[in-house]
């Protein structure tokens, strides 16, 4: 196992460490039942506002056939991954520029936050035109963390393979 997970997260925060409410971020993105995965708000001082767009686990794509090719689970896992910046080009594309302007003009910091969760190795990561054109469209900057997972929860993964 090396990548386990992949999340994409709009996020956004005060430089002034002033927490973000869900009234000032999320209200102005008219999010739209089941289109999104998860929000986070209104949690405090230095607290961000979070807007969970897709998380894409690798052990969901474990039941991919490998018979007639070991990497096909990969590259199944692969191909969401793509799906999953596409869909989030989507739902920058479903809101005008303007929304992100004003969310900036009210003293919110924002950018599109992409962790991959993983515990050795390394991962090519391609992020496709259409997501790049409405980061563009919206000003936001793409941040790209890795982040190691615990060694209990590799363990535990590797216990079900």
């Amino acid at each position: 196992m090396s990548v386990g997970a992949i999340q994409i997260t709009l996020q956004s925060w005060r430089e002034d460490g002033r927490g973000v409410s869900a009234e000032e971020f999320l209200a102005p993105l008219n999010l739209q039942p089941g289109e999104v995965e998860a929000t986070q708000t209104d949690g405090g001082a230095w607290a961000s506002g979070l807007v969970y767009l897709a998380t894409v686990n690798f052990s969901e794509f474990t039941h991919v056939d490998a018979s007639a090719d070991a990497g096909a689970p990969r590259e199944a896992f692969g191909a969401a991954i793509q799906e999953a910046f596409r869909a989030a080009a989507r739902f920058l594309d479903q809101r005008p520029p303007e929304v992100t302007a004003r969310l900036r003009a009210a003293g919110l910091s924002l950018k599109l936050f992409v962790e991959i969760r993983m515990n050795q190795d390394q991962m090519d990561l391609e992020f496709p035109p259409v997501l790049l054109a409405a980061c563009g469209r919206h000003d936001l900057g793409i941040f790209l963390i890795s982040n190691d997972i615990p060694a209990a929860e590799v363990l535990a993964a590797r216990a079900a393979e």
